[in-house]
């Protein structure tokens, strides 16, 4: 009987510690401890870079046997681009990515009134752009290089309150993304309006990243 509950105690005794043991990794004599792997779902970054914007429109009519476009206008906006930018892992591959973009640059015109007279013009012009995008990453957050995919939208904020929205879609990829810093690579496509004129543009962005 008193073996009987001397081995039933160690029984319990050795239950119990094991769940313990179990958090602990036992190197090989001789080696150093195994660290632990940091993990960091989430990233601030700045985005740096240039967009690419056009805009034009005509009036034209069209007969049975000709055309004629009574008046016209097309513009060209080359920006830099700058502004914060920060993505929220919702769990595996799905982010909320949230920034405010800032674009600097020169708007270049050209006019054709309805008698056919040429008019040109420059202005330089500072656009605030709040976007929100869904972003999908492609691999682990221990791996060094990962992909990742955006759709989501941005709002156009212009001189004397003009305003306007496009659509985004794009790509890009984050490098040293296992580390605390990194940096990324962005192709963004928009397509969209801007006080009721069709605007499209592209941005190429290289940002520096901040992992946590």
């Amino acid at each position: 009987m008193r073996n009987m509950l001397r081995a039933s105690i160690a029984a319990v005794a050795l239950a119990l510690a094991f769940p313990a043991a179990a958090q602990y990794t036992f190197a090989q004599p001789g080696q150093p401890p195994p660290q632990p792997v940091s993990v960091y779902n989430n990233l601030v970054r700045v985005n740096l870079g240039v967009g690419f914007y056009d805009s034009g429109w005509y009036n034209c009519y069209y007969g049975y046997y000709y055309g004629t476009c009574s008046s016209g206008s097309y513009t060209s906006f080359i920006p830099f681009v700058v502004g914060p930018q920060i993505d929220f892992n919702l769990g595996g591959p799905n982010n909320l990515s949230v920034g405010f973009d800032v674009l600097i640059g020169t708007v270049n015109a050209s006019y054709y009134n309805n008698v056919g007279q040429y008019y040109s013009a420059s202005k330089n012009v500072t656009v605030w752009e709040p976007t929100i995008d869904y972003v999908a990453k492609f691999g682990p957050p221990t791996q060094d290089t990962v992909g990742r995919f955006r759709v989501g939208g941005g709002m156009y904020i212009g001189p004397n309150s003009g305003i306007g929205g496009a659509f985004r879609i794009g790509g890009g990829a984050s490098f040293l993304n296992s580390k605390r810093f990194g940096i990324g690579l962005d192709l963004v496509l928009e397509g969209g309006s801007y006080q009721g004129y069709w605007i499209g543009g592209l941005q190429l962005l290289a940002s520096p990243e901040f992992h946590f």
